[in-house]
């Protein structure tokens, strides 16, 4: 009986291994990793940039996109190369290579990935609404990212979206720099947050759109009360009289949290800072429809340059609220 139960749980712990993406699945490799934010810079035309570099494929997933110099890049890149668009059904683009999600749940990924070595992701859609709105984009020069990114956009070519196959390279070394990598709902986003979150040692800060999951507002509310400094701003959409948002609980539990514009400029990013050193970012907010439903990819950057510069942008948004 010893045997059996020690056979079972070896089962599980390997088990375990295959799917919290440990060391295991660490794939080592060379690459880059640069950051842009927008407004300041031109996240449109890095992004037609980036689409007019390829020479065999490039394929992007987009909630909405509109904007001239991104869509003449692709139907360029078109004329020579595989190219793909998938947007959300709402906002379906007149291309002859592009389509949109088939149900009720948001197509709202935002990436493109190019030649099996180039990925873009980040808060940004390419639409005129986002031109002025406060967005991050990473550029990631990864072979296994890559493939990540490209293994999910064939789901969507075959007409799989919301809950797909789990990532093949959730946990990418790029010259010493750890990269977790995500989608939604396949991999549940929610749970790989919290796991990060929960090795804050010093502190949690954020820059979060739309902010409604409870177990991640109560982990902030938990950290911020055994002494680890959690701050943060929302977009102002996130009224403490929500009845779904976090930002009241977090504010009732005397956590530095902010609002931040008037509804024409959103703050729209999707991240986390964890000790100076983690960032979170993505298309992903934390809401249950982006959890469970929603098509979203998240990274998770463990360098504390990029950390930085994350943490330099939060300080100047939070100026400029206060001034």
């Amino acid at each position: 009986m010893k045997k059996i139960s020690y056979f079972f749980l070896l089962v599980i712990f390997l088990s375990g291994c295959s799917i919290t993406g440990n060391t295991v699945q660490e794939k080592h490799e060379n690459g880059s990793i640069s950051v842009y934010f927008c407004p300041e810079s031109n996240c449109s035309s890095i992004i037609s940039g980036e689409i007019a570099k390829n020479n065999e494929y490039v394929h992007c997933a987009f909630y909405d996109a509109n904007l001239p110099d991104v869509i003449y890049s692709l139907e360029k890149s078109s004329n020579s190369i595989d190219t793909g668009l998938f947007t959300d059904n709402s906002n379906p683009p007149s291309l002859p290579f592009a389509g949109t999600d088939n149900r009720n749940a948001l197509m709202h990924n935002k990436f493109c990935v190019g030649d099996g070595t180039r990925v873009l992701t980040g808060s940004f859609n390419p639409t005129f609404g986002g031109l002025d709105d406060e967005n991050n984009l990473v550029l990631i020069e990864s072979k296994s990212i890559a493939r990540n990114y490209e293994d999910e956009f064939q789901e969507f070519r075959q007409g799989i979206f919301g809950r797909g196959n789990r990532v093949k390279n959730p946990v990418v070394v790029i010259n010493g720099t750890r990269v977790e990598n995500y989608f939604c709902p396949d991999d549940w986003c929610s749970d790989k947050v919290l796991k990060t979150l929960n090795l804050a040692e010093k502190s949690v800060h954020f820059m979060v759109y739309s902010f409604t999951d409870d177990s991640i507002g109560d982990l902030l509310v938990q950290k911020y009360k055994s002494g680890i400094d959690v701050s943060g701003i929302l977009d102002s959409s996130q009224n403490k009289n929500s009845d779904f948002s976090e930002y009241g609980k977090l504010l009732s539990a005397g956590v530095n949290v902010s609002l931040h514009g008037t509804g024409k400029k959103l703050l729209h990013h999707k991240v986390f800072i964890i000790d100076s050193r983690i960032v979170i970012t993505g298309s992903y907010n934390p809401t249950k429809n982006a959890d469970t439903s929603n098509d979203e990819n998240i990274i998770i950057i463990y360098n504390e340059e990029i950390a930085k510069q994350f943490e330099a942008k939060l300080n100047e948004i939070k100026k400029s609220i206060i001034n």
